[in-house]
């Protein structure tokens, strides 16, 4: 699991999360657990044209062969689509409430290239 915070890009302190949590660089935006155990964190801007009340979600990276499953199976459980202009590698989907996940194929939103028959 990733945790992604959109703030203003003034406001994207990573050297402080860095220093509070204990986790190393991994990109100039994001930082993680050196040790494996933790979740990544992922500093992203702010949309401006989103409220502040959901600048907060969630990233949960899933396996390539599984990742069309999982979004599948969170639409029947409250879940719609906000986004799939992304896909195959990643989905963002929200609630009711429009808290919003983005399901991403793993490693890094990547796809598996088309069966060719070799």
């Amino acid at each position: 699991m990733q945790l992604a915070v959109a703030a203003k890009p003034e406001r994207m302190d990573l050297a402080f999360w860095r220093a509070a949590l204990g986790y190393a660089t991994a990109d100039e935006d994001n930082t993680v657990d050196p040790l494996g155990h933790g979740s990544t964190v992922w500093m992203q801007d702010l949309d401006p044209a989103r409220p502040l009340e959901h600048a907060m979600h969630i990233d949960v990276s899933v396996a390539r062969e599984h990742v069309d499953g999982r979004v599948a199976a969170a639409l029947p459980a409250g879940g719609r689509i906000v986004d799939d202009s992304g896909a195959p590698g990643f989905w963002i989907l929200a609630n009711d409430a429009g808290n919003r996940v983005c399901i991403c194929a793993w490693p890094d939103r990547s796809v598996q290239p088309p069966n060719d028959g070799s």
